[in-house]
C-alpha cells in the first residue's frame, strides 16, 4: 500500500480505477434517462386518402379529423405526406412507421354502422420499420393502438351524440303530446260531468212529474169509485167534477227522459261503469215504455168518455150496466198504472247512486290528469329534452377514468439505474483483478504465507472497491440528481454490493487464475439478462428464471431499489443476508482450494508464457509441490528404463486424451445445434448446458495439464 501511494503512475492508475466504473455507470444511466418522454423526436408518416361520408344524416370525415387531432399530438413527430412517400420513407428508414388511412374509410365505417351484418370492417394500414430499432417498433405500436382508440372514441362520441339528440327531441315531443292530451281529456271529463249533472236534474224533474201523476191517478180512481157507487143516474152532475189528467205534460217529461237516456248511453264511460249504466238505463227505458202505453190508453178512454157523455146520458138505461162495468175496471187499471209509476220512481231513485259515483270518479280522474302535468314523469321528460347531447355523448364514449396510485414512486431512470450501478461495481471489481497482481511479492516485507497474502490483497481490493462504490453512488445521487428516499441505505447498498462483488471475483481469480477471470466475465454475461434489471423476471425464459435466485446481481439490484424508492425493511435485510452468503461461501471455498490450486496456476501460467501470446502471472503465488513430490517418490524406487517406458506411455495417453478434449470442444456445438432444432428442449436450456459443459471441459483440461506438468518435472528430476 505504501508503494502504491509513493508511485505517481500507480496513484493515477488508482484514480482511473476509482472513476472509470463510475463514469461507465453514469453514462449508461443518463443514456436511459426516461427515453419514452422523448418519443416526440421519432418521425412517423401519416397519409390520409379518406373522403367524406354520411351516417344517420350526419357528415363524417374520419381521416381529416384524425389528421387535425394528430397535429395537436406531440407524442410522436407526425409527418403528413402522401401514400407513396409514406411507404418509401419507411422502407428507406426515413420514417420509423407509417399510418395510411385508405380511401373509403369513412364510407366503410358508415356502412358498418348502418348495416352491421353485411358491412366491411374499416382498416388503417400500419407499416413499421423494425430494422431501425426494436424499441421504436413497440413505441409506434403503442401509437397505432392509441390512434385506433381515438378513432373508436370519436365514432362512439358522434353516434352517441346523434342518439342523445334524438332522445331529446323525442322527449320534448312526448312532453308536448302528453300535456296536450291530458288537457283535452280534462276538458272532455268536464263536459261529461256537466252532462251527468243535467241527467241528475232531469231525473229529479221526472221524479216530481211521476209523483204528481200518481196523485192525479189517485184522485181519478177515487172519483171513479164514487161514480160506480152511485145508485141513480147522477152521472151528468158528477162528470164536471172530474179533473182532466195531466197526460200531455207527463208525455213531454217521458220524451225528455228518453232523449236524456239516449245521450247517456253514448258517453265514453269506463268499462265497469258503462256496464252498470247500461243495465240501469235498460230498466228505465222499459218502465217508461210501459207507462207511456198505459197513459195513451187512459187518454183514449177519457176522450171517448167525454165524447160519448151525451149519448151515455141519453142511453142511460140501456148503457148503465156497461158504464158501471167500465167504471169498475178503471180503478184497477189506475192502480196498476200507479204501481208502474211507483216502480219508475224507485228506479230513478236507485239511479241516483250510480250517477253520484260516476260524478265522483270523473272528478278523481280529472284531478289525476291535472297532477300529471306537474308529475316526476313530465319532469323527467323535461330533463331529457334539456339534455346536452355533446356532453352526454362525450361522457358515455369514455365513461371511466383510470387513476394511477404509485406504491413506490420512481421515474424510469430511477428504475433502471440500480442495474447499471450494480454492473459498474462488478466491472470495477473485475478491473482490479485484471490490473493488480493477485498475491503480494513480499518485497520489503519478507516471505508471505498463502492465507496471509490472500487476505492482504483481498483487503486492498475491498478498500479500493469501497472507494469505487462511494464515487459511483455520490454521482448517482448528486450529479444525476436522483431522488433517493434514504441516502444512508443507498450508500450502504453500494458499498456492501461492491465488497461482495470484489470477494466473489477475487476468489475466482485467485483459485483459477486466467480461467477464473474468464469465469467472472461469463458470470456478468449471465447476470445481465437473468437478474431482472431491465425486464421483470416473469417475462424471461424458464432457464433464466431458474438462474434468477442464484445470482448476486439479483439481490444487489433489489437493495438499490429499496433504498431509492422504498420498500419493506425485512426485504432489504433479506437481500443483504443473501449477498453476504455469496461473499462468505466464495471466500471460504477459495481459502480451502487456494493452496492446492496455486501450483496449477503457476504451471498453466508458465505454459501460456511459452506461447509468447499471454502475459505471465503467478510468479508470486506460493507453489505447492505435493503432487510433484508424490510422483517423484514413486519414480525414485523404479529403474530408469522403466521410468522412461512409463513416461512414453503416459505421453501417448495424454495426447489421446488431449485429442479427445479438442474433439469434444468441436463436436459439442454441433450436437447441441441438432438437439435444439429437433425441439428436444427449449433453446435457452441448451444454451446454459452448452456453456456449463464448456466450463467443465476447460477445468478438466486445466487439471490434466497440471498433472502432466507435475509428472514431467518429477521425471526430469528422476532422470
Amino acid at each position: 500500500m505504501i508503494r502504491l501511494w509513493g508511485t505517481p503512475a500507480a496513484f493515477i492508475t488508482l484514480l482511473t480505477l476509482l472513476f472509470l466504473p463510475a463514469v461507465y455507470g453514469w453514462f449508461s444511466t443518463y443514456a436511459y434517462s426516461n427515453p419514452y418522454s422523448k418519443t416526440g423526436n421519432l418521425p412517423v408518416a401519416v397519409a390520409n386518402m379518406d373522403s367524406e361520408a354520411s351516417v344517420e344524416g350526419e357528415k363524417i370525415d374520419v381521416g381529416s379529423d384524425l389528421v387535425e387531432n394528430l397535429k395537436k399530438n406531440k407524442e410522436l413527430d407526425w409527418k403528413f405526406v402522401g401514400e407513396k412517400e409514406a411507404k418509401a420513407g419507411v422502407e428507406s428508414g426515413k420514417y420509423f412507421a407509417a399510418f395510411i388511412v385508405p380511401s373509403g374509410f369513412s364510407q366503410d365505417l358508415a356502412s358498418a354502422i348502418e348495416n352491421p351484418k353485411n358491412a366491411k370492417k374499416p382498416e388503417i394500414l400500419y407499416f413499421s420499420n423494425q430494422e431501425k430499432s426494436p424499441v421504436t417498433g413497440e413505441i409506434t405500436s403503442v401509437g397505432a393502438a392509441k390512434i385506433q382508440r381515438e378513432i373508436n372514441s370519436q365514432i362512439d362520441s358522434s353516434l352517441l351524440k346523434a342518439v342523445m339528440e334524438k332522445m331529446s327531441q323525442a322527449a320534448s315531443f312526448s312532453k308536448e303530446k302528453t300535456l296536450s292530451g291530458a288537457q283535452k281529456i280534462i276538458a272532455d271529463l268536464k263536459d261529461l260531468k256537466e252532462d251527468l249533472s243535467r241527467i241528475a236534474s232531469d231525473q229529479q224533474s221526472l221524479s216530481e212529474s211521476i209523483s204528481s201523476s200518481s196523485l192525479a191517478l189517485s184522485s181519478a180512481s177515487s172519483s171513479l169509485s164514487a161514480l160506480s157507487s152511485f145508485p141513480s143516474l147522477s152521472l151528468p152532475s158528477s162528470l164536471p167534477s172530474l179533473s182532466p189528467l195531466p197526460l200531455q205534460a207527463l208525455e213531454e217529461k217521458i220524451s225528455s227522459l228518453f232523449s236524456t237516456l239516449s245521450r247517456i248511453s253514448s258517453f265514453p264511460f269506463p268499462s265497469p261503469l258503462k256496464n252498470q249504466a247500461s243495465l240501469t238505463l235498460s230498466s228505465l227505458s222499459s218502465l217508461l215504455s210501459s207507462l207511456s202505453s198505459r197513459l195513451n190508453f187512459l187518454e183514449e178512454l177519457c176522450t171517448k168518455a167525454r165524447q160519448n157523455a151525451s149519448s151515455l146520458l141519453l142511453n142511460l138505461h140501456t148503457k148503465w150496466q156497461e158504464a158501471r162495468s167500465v167504471a169498475s175496471s178503471i180503478p184497477s187499471f189506475l192502480s196498476e198504472s200507479s204501481g208502474d209509476l211507483e216502480n219508475l220512481s224507485s228506479a230513478l231513485q236507485n239511479a241516483n247512486g250510480p250517477l253520484g259515483e260516476w260524478e265522483n270518479e270523473l272528478s278523481a280522474l280529472s284531478t289525476s290528469l291535472s297532477q300529471i302535468q306537474g308529475s316526476e314523469f313530465i319532469s323527467f321528460l323535461s330533463k331529457i329534452g334539456d339534455l346536452n347531447a355533446s356532453g352526454a355523448s362525450s361522457f358515455l364514449s369514455s365513461p371511466i377514468e383510470l387513476e394511477t396510485v404509485p406504491v413506490y414512486p420512481a421515474s424510469y431512470t430511477q428504475a433502471v439505474s440500480p442495474f447499471f450501478l450494480a454492473l459498474s461495481l462488478w466491472v470495477g471489481s473485475f478491473m482490479l483483478v485484471v490490473i493488480y497482481t493477485l498475491f503480494p511479492d513480499g518485497k520489503g516485507i519478507g516471505k508471505v504465507g498463502a492465507r496471509k497474502g490472500y487476505f492482504a490483497r483481498l483487503f486492498l481490493f475491498w478498500f479500493i472497491s469501497c472507494l469505487q462504490a462511494l464515487v459511483s453512488s455520490l454521482g448517482e445521487a448528486w450529479i444525476l440528481d436522483f431522488k433517493v428516499r434514504s441516502l444512508p441505505l443507498f450508500f450502504f447498498s453500494a458499498v456492501f454490493s461492491s465488497l461482495v462483488f470484489s470477494s466473489v471475483i477475487f476468489a475466482m481469480a485467485v483459485c483459477m487464475g486466467k480461467l477464473g477471470k474468464a469465469m467472472a466475465l461469463v458470470a456478468v454475461m449471465i447476470q445481465i439478462p437473468s437478474s431482472g434489471g431491465m425486464y421483470p423476471v416473469s417475462l424471461l425464459p424458464p432457464a433464466y428464471r431458474a438462474l434468477y435466485p442464484l445470482l448476486p446481481f439479483t439481490y444487489s439490484i433489489d437493495l438499490f431499489r429499496s433504498s431509492m424508492a422504498g420498500g419493506e425493511k425485512w426485504i432489504f435485510v433479506k437481500d443483504a443476508i443473501f449477498l453476504f452468503l455469496f461473499a462468505l461461501s466464495f471466500t471460504l471455498a477459495s481459502l480451502i482450494l487456494f493452496p492446492a490450486l496455486s501450483s496449477l496456476q503457476k504451471s498453466l501460467n508458465f505454459r501460456l508464457k511459452a506461447a509468447d501470446f499471454f502475459t505471465s502471472e503467478g510468479e508470486n503465488l506460493p507453489s505447492s509441490s505435493r503432487l510433484e513430490n508424490s510422483i517423484y517418490l514413486r519414480l525414485s524406487v523404479q529403474p530408469e528404463a522403466k521410468v522412461e517406458m512409463e513416461w512414453k506411455k503416459f505421453r501417448r495417453r495424454y495426447k489421446a486424451a488431449a485429442a479427445g478434449v479438442c474433439s469434444f470442444f468441436f463436436a459439442l456445438p454441433l450436437v447441441f445445434m441438432v438437439l435444439m432444432f429437433a425441439g428436444v428442449a427449449s433453446r435457452s436450456i441448451f444454451l446454459f448446458v452448452w456453456v456449463g459443459s464448456y466450463a467443465a471441459a476447460m477445468i478438466a483440461a486445466a487439471f490434466m495439464e497440471y498433472g502432466r506438468l507435475c509428472a514431467q518435472k518429477a521425471v526430469e528430476r528422476r532422470l
